[in-house]
């Protein structure tokens, strides 16, 4: 119950702060331009994104090394833009 709640007033905040009123919904249109955010095969993609992301925190973490740092980084953007990239699937 208390998690429902803190969903609720969450999206209550965003609604009233800073997100767009198409961007709450989660119902996808065909004709909406964000449609493919909202398409349990994007969630998928999303959680790859997460989860290779967090490898690469951990990797940087346990070798805080500046030339090691920021091609990790680099190439963890680049497979993150290439994984969530809009093409059919």
């Amino acid at each position: 119950m208390l998690k429902s709640i803190i969903v609720f007033y969450w999206k209550l905040l965003q609604q009233v702060t800073w997100q767009p009123s198409w961007l709450l919904s989660e119902v996808p249109s065909k004709k909406h331009f964000h449609r493919r955010r909202l398409t349990g095969v994007y969630h998928k993609k999303q959680r790859i994104v997460r989860g290779l992301w967090f490898a690469a925190l951990l990797l940087m973490l346990a070798f805080p090394l500046l030339h090691l740092v920021v091609p990790v980084s680099l190439l963890t953007t680049f497979i993150s833009f290439a994984i969530l990239d809009e093409t059919p699937d």
